[in-house]
């Protein structure tokens, strides 16, 4: 089976919700790589916090540890992250697999007491002005509790379609099934034409047609795309080196892989991993 989302229709849903709730939303594969986001502008509150490497670390195993919960009971999960922001994940299904996920929130308890010894014990472990993390703090709007869990039933109804409405594209054909498991299995070799014809006993001649017709894209562009894909989780999951990803995901010339992961993403890879926790929800 493969999948595909397709991220322009997914955005402009999402920010439909967004304006609709006024809750920030992003959506998720299930390697945790973030999709789409909406609003693009993150709080000030997250933004300040993800600035320092322990904040960014803390965020990424809060968002981890919400989407494992959510996969082990296949419904929507609401969790308080390292900062004290509220956070529901909602998993995508296909069936019974996870796709991905989609999380909304980011938003504070406003009946919660005690904040200010939570964010005097948050900005002395991160190292931040606790008067300038109060101050962002304060800026955050609470959010009824009855209403983040209406959202997040109506995600889950939403969550159960986003197949069926095109968003995203799931494919069970097992020639397109053969080709993208064979791809994503020896990224780090050439992957040439021919070595991927033998590798999946796939004509030449089929393999553009399956490629043209279920991933909407030459053969060559769709392992560029589970090369830059492959990158961009490595990027925020690991401390390899940008060369080291490169090699990784079998782009030996490293100044072609950065020219590439530029020109595709619109920053640099150094660039994309330092402001990951940005994008990054909760």
């Amino acid at each position: 089976m493969y999948i595909n989302f397709k991220i322009e229709k997914l955005d402009k849903l999402l920010f439909d919700f967004y304006r609709l709730t006024g809750l920030t939303i992003s959506v998720w594969d299930d390697k945790m790589n973030q999709l789409s986001y909406q609003p693009k502008e993150m709080c000030g509150f997250c933004k300040r916090i993800k600035s320092c490497k322990k904040g960014k670390e803390r965020c990424y195993v809060s968002d981890k540890e919400i989407f494992l919960k959510c996969a082990e009971t296949g419904k929507p999960e609401t969790h308080r992250c390292h900062a004290g922001l509220i956070d529901t994940a909602v998993p995508i299904k296909f069936n019974d697999k996870i796709l991905g996920f989609l999380i909304f929130g980011q938003t504070v308890d406003g009946k919660e007491t005690h904040v200010e010894e939570g964010l005097k014990t948050l900005s002395a472990e991160l190292g931040i002005d606790f008067n300038e993390l109060n101050d962002l703090y304060r800026e955050l709007e609470p959010y009824d509790a009855e209403k983040t869990k209406a959202a997040g039933n109506i995600l889950k109804t939403s969550a159960g379609y986003l197949w069926l409405s095109d968003y995203i594209e799931i494919g069970y054909n097992t020639a397109a099934s053969r080709i993208s498991d064979y791809i994503k299995s020896n990224l780090t070799e050439r992957l040439s034409l021919a070595e991927i014809c033998k590798g999946t006993g796939i004509s030449k001649n089929k393999l553009y047609e399956i490629s043209h017709r279920q991933f909407g894209m030459t053969v060559g562009e769709y392992v560029t795309s589970l090369r830059l894909s492959e990158a961009k989780h490595l990027l925020t999951s690991t401390d390899l080196s940008v060369r080291e990803i490169s090699e990784r995901v079998g782009i030996i010339d490293y100044n072609y892989f950065i020219r590439l992961f530029k020109k595709t993403m619109g920053v640099t890879p150094l660039k994309y991993r330092s402001d990951f926790p940005f994008n990054l929800h909760g």
